[in-house]
């Protein structure tokens, strides 16, 4: 699985979208990472939505409009996650990474897609077996189970975010 099949705006597909399937969404403040998992945990799509504006509100609305261009392909089938904002110690990042958590959470409402939130600490404790695991702790997890597909570490915390979305809707959480 090393090659998309398919590009639509900023998502790029390895299978075509199933029915029914679950998506991760790992915020920062200069992007959006998304990933697309279905029944069997495999990857159908990842998507990224990003600034390069050196001021945060420049950046946010960049990147709020970006995403907006591309939900459409996400419908009420979908069981979603958004990574909820962590506390960082400086208190302007905090709050610029709960915003693009709002606008996410926003722009997926006004298409009348729920999504839920995840704590960092909750879903690193169900899928990776330790709630304050650390970035490599994470990356491993995902080698192993999809291979060395994600260029960008936000992508494999997303990755982790569906798989967590995906077993907790199906029961399958300890």
């Amino acid at each position: 699985m090393t090659k998309f099949v398919t590009e639509k705006g900023n998502w790029q597909f390895y299978k075509p979208l199933p029915k029914n399937y679950y998506i991760g969404i790992d915020c920062s403040s200069k992007a959006i990472h998304a990933v697309i998992v279905n029944k069997r945990e495999q990857v159908i799509a990842q998507g990224k939505w990003a600034s390069s504006a050196k001021d945060f509100p420049t950046r946010f609305l960049e990147i709020g409009r970006n995403f907006r261009s591309d939900v459409s392909i996400i419908d009420n089938n979908a069981k979603v996650a958004v990574e909820a904002a962590i506390y960082i110690q400086n208190a302007a990042s905090t709050i610029a990474i709960a915003s693009v958590v709002a606008s996410v959470r926003t722009l997926l409402d006004m298409r009348d897609v729920d999504s839920v939130l995840s704590d960092n600490r909750h879903w690193k404790k169900h899928i990776i077996g330790k709630g304050n695991c650390n970035k490599t702790s994470i990356k491993e997890f995902t080698v192993d189970k999809w291979g060395d597909i994600f260029s960008e570490q936000d992508w494999s915390d997303a990755a982790c975010i569906a798989l967590w979305i995906k077993r907790s809707v199906e029961g399958e959480l300890e």
